[in-house]
Order: C-alpha cells, then sequence, then structure tokens
C-alpha cells in the first residue's frame, strides 16, 4: 500500500466495485423478493403450523439478498487504473500500485464452467511479492509461474464480464507485458491465503509468541499410530446422519401439511431446500469415505509410515528437518518438514501436504501435516518422536484457528489428470 500516490490524469479507469454490484443487482434483488414475499405470505395469509418453516426460508433469502446488496454497495467505489506507471488498486483513500517495470508479464485467464465463464487478470512479478500487503493480499495466489525462473506467488483479480475492458487497457499501457488470453481448467482460481496471512500478521504486529505445549511422559512401544481415518470418517457419519433425518422431516411436513394457493405452492417449492442438504450432507459422509476408513499413519525408528488398503508410504526421519505438533483445539497435527522439495502428489501422501511457511529460511514451503487422531494421543505422537528423532523435534505451539488449511484437490487433480496414475509400493 502507498500513500499520496494517484494515477495519472489522462488514466485508463475502471470502476470494479460499480460493475460488480450491477452484476449482482438481479440475484440479490430477486432473494430480497423472496424475503418480501414470505414475509407478506406469513401477514396476510396467518400460516401456521409446518407453513412457518417455507416462509422462515424465504425470510432468510431476502437476509441473504441484503447482505449481498449491503456489501457490493459499500465496495462500490473501489476502482482499478492503469496509466504510464502501472496497475493501480484503489480502496478508497487507500491505494495500491504494481508497477509495470516490477511485472516479468500480464494477461488474462479464463475457464468456462457448467454454469458460468469466468476471467480473471493475472499480474506475474518478476521477483518476490509482499504476500500480506494490506490491500492486494486477497489476490496473491500460488501457482505454477509463467516460465522458470519466475516466483510461484502472482495476483489474480476476478473481472467478470469486464474482461474486455481490462484486454484493451494492457494492450494499451503495457503492450510488452501482454501475454493474451489463455483458457484454463475451472480449477485453476484458487483462494486467498486467510489462515497463513492471519498467522504472519499476527506475528509481524508484536503479538508474543504462541504458547508452548506441555506433553506428559508415556511409555511407548516399536510402533505409535498417529492417525486412524476411520475416527474422522465415522465423525462424519455422525454428524451426516442426524441432519439428514431431520430434513427428511421438514420435507415430509411441507409436502403433507394441508394448505392452498400461495402458501402450498410456496411449501412446494421450499421441500426442494431440505431435500439439497441432504444430498449435501450424503455427499459430506460418502466423500473421501473409501480412503478414510481404511488410511493409518504410524511411526516408528524408520520414519512415519501412510498405509492404506495394501499401499504404503514412508517419509524417513533423514528427509526432515524438522518435526513438531500445533494445536488450534479440537484439531491437533504432527508437522513434519522436509529438507527438500517433495512430491506434492504421491497418491498416498498427497491430501497431507500443505503450503505454509517454512521451519526456517531456505527451507521448502510444501509440508506434511497429518491430523492426530485419536487427538489425545498426541502424549505418545510427542514421545515416539523424541525417541526416534530428537534431534529434528522443535517441541509443540499452539496455532491461531484456521491453520491447517485444506488439501490442494483441485491442483492435484489438473496436475495428474491424463497421467495415467503413479505407482505405490505395495505394503509388505
Amino acid at each position: 500500500m502507498i500513500s499520496g500516490g494517484w494515477p495519472d490524469g489522462d488514466a485508463t479507469v475502471l470502476r470494479y466495485g460499480l460493475r460488480r454490484l450491477l452484476m449482482s443487482l438481479p440475484i440479490g434483488l430477486l432473494l430480497t423478493a423472496g424475503g418480501v414475499t414470505g414475509v407478506w405470505i406469513g401477514v396476510e395469509h396467518d400460516g401456521n403450523g409446518a407453513g412457518w418453516i417455507p416462509l422462515g426460508m424465504l425470510m432468510a433469502m431476502g437476509v441473504a439478498g441484503v447482505i449481498l446488496l449491503v456489501s457490493r454497495w459499500r465496495a462500490r467505489h473501489w476502482i482499478t487504473a492503469f496509466d504510464a506507471t502501472g496497475f493501480w488498486w484503489m480502496r478508497g483513500k487507500e491505494t495500491a500500485l504494481i508497477r509495470w517495470d516490477s511485472l516479468a508479464g500480464a494477461g488474462i485467464h479464463w475457464a468456462r464452467g457448467s454454469k458460468r465463464v469466468v476471467f480473471t487478470v493475472e499480474l506475474c512479478p518478476k521477483d518476490e511479492i509482499d504476500r500480506d500487503d494490506p490491500l492486494l493480499w486477497k489476490f496473491v495466489r500460488d501457482t505454477e509461474p509463467l516460465r522458470p525462473g519466475l516466483p510461484r506467488l502472482r495476483y489474480r483479480i476476478d473481472v467478470g464480464d469486464s474482461h474486455k475492458a481490462y484486454e484493451k487497457a494492457f494492450q494499451q499501457w503495457a503492450p510488452g507485458l501482454w501475454f493474451g488470453r489463455r483458457e484454463q481448467p475451472m480449477s485453476y482460481l484458487g483462494g486467498p491465503d486467510h489462515a497463513g496471512h492471519q498467522e504472519r500478521t499476527a506475528a509481524s504486529a508484536g503479538s508474543s509468541a504462541p504458547e508452548p505445549l506441555v506433553f506428559e511422559a508415556v511409555d511407548i512401544g516399536d510402533t505409535v499410530v498417529v492417525h486412524r481415518g476411520v475416527i474422522l470418517a465415522r465423525r462424519r457419519i455422525a454428524v451426516a446422519l442426524p441432519t439428514i433425518v431431520l430434513c427428511a422431516w421438514i420435507t415430509w411436513l411441507l409436502v403433507h401439511g394441508h394448505a392452498h394457493g400461495a402458501v402450498a405452492v410456496v411449501r412446494y417449492v421450499a421441500a426442494v431446500l431440505p431435500v439439497l442438504l441432504a444430498g449435501a450432507a450424503v455427499v459430506f459422509a460418502v466423500r473421501g469415505l473409501r480412503w478414510q476408513w481404511s488410511s493409518v499413519v504410524t511411526m516408528d525408528a524408520a520414519g512415519v509410515h501412510v498405509s492404506r488398503r495394501g499401499e504404503s508410504a514412508t517419509v524417513a526421519w533423514d528427509s526432515l528437518a524438522g518435526v513438531g505438533i500445533y494445536e488450534a483445539r479440537p484439531l491437533r497435527t504432527l508437522e513434519l518438514c522436509p529438507k527438500d522439495e517433495i512430491d506434492r502428489d504421491d497418491p498416498l501422501l498427497w491430501l497431507f501436504v500443505r503450503d505454509s511457511e517454512p521451519l526456517q529460511p531456505g527451507l521448502p514451503r510444501l509440508r506434511l501435516r497429518v491430523s492426530l487422531r485419536p487427538s489425545d494421543g498426541r502424549h505418545a505422537v510427542a514421545a515416539g518422536c523424541l525417541r526416534w528423532a530428537p534431534d529434528l523435534w522443535f517441541g509443540g505451539r499452539r496455532m491461531v484457528s484456521g491453520y491447517s488449511g485444506d488439501p490442494d484437490l483441485k491442483g492435484h487433480r489438473r496436475r495428474t489428470r491424463g497421467t495415467g496414475g503413479r505407482t505405490v509400493t505395495p505394503a509388505p
């Protein structure tokens, strides 16, 4: 972020926030109209019993529409601009400038999904960038560089249907950087690193160091269990089943209730929502169930072993630069920090790969993060690390909520698509 700077008088100005507001108006007004309809039906027809369920859903739609419109209205003054100096992002009186001479390339990526087409501005820097800039951090993405030798981080800004205006502005002000419009798979979009940003900015703000964790001394055998996937699978099922039953009951009330006219129509339309929610609960329960049910992670003198359905992979202790335990209740994870770059698409390990700040300068960003299940087994895991890798142990640390991140599912599919898969070593 810069202070006192402003684009030149002949700059090309594109009202980013206003365009987004106009594009959101139809859906926002539709949701708000649904809420108003719910209020009107409740007042005029005096719905009772199950009739209040669809009315409540309609009112919730109205609240969602109001929230959408208010958020877009508040951002209506956000502006992007192009001049001879570079690309400007302006949010009220705050401005950020990405200079042309700091970029190695600029262009537009686009992808076509089943229901929409997305367009994003891609700004590819020559050198490493500040991923925590107050105005720009939400646009930073970690992705494959434009060409070898360039950093992985770049700026990616969703411009919706305004891509032609941005394309014209780039060709006018930075023709030497323009690499054109390129089609991508729908999975390329990614998202901002909220957890990492929160962690890094908390540390830079001078907050106290995270309070270390204390582990009890326990006796362990020749093997320690780190993670049993079946525990997570059972918890998913325990959450999904009551949700499905509740949705089925609500659907029955809506469909079999005695109503006529407008209230009956609203009931049948509203019955679609619990059906969709029940479907989402089923997907939540069964997604990855086959993998989780048979997944086991253990550690011994040789290293950390991941086994699933007769296949295994080992992370040897001598391949690591550090090992420890992070905690943000109720989650606890074993952190395996490698010395060198790892295969982020290993068929057994890729779900544990996370992009995080390295343990120390010079180490790779990718690490393995394994959730401890059961979580009360942390004492045995700590004892195992102290016995078999005492020189690697950096202890336990308390982290901010959300630090764990998610596996790069879309990126993994994109990178492994058409490769025919990888081979793994059968477990002995």
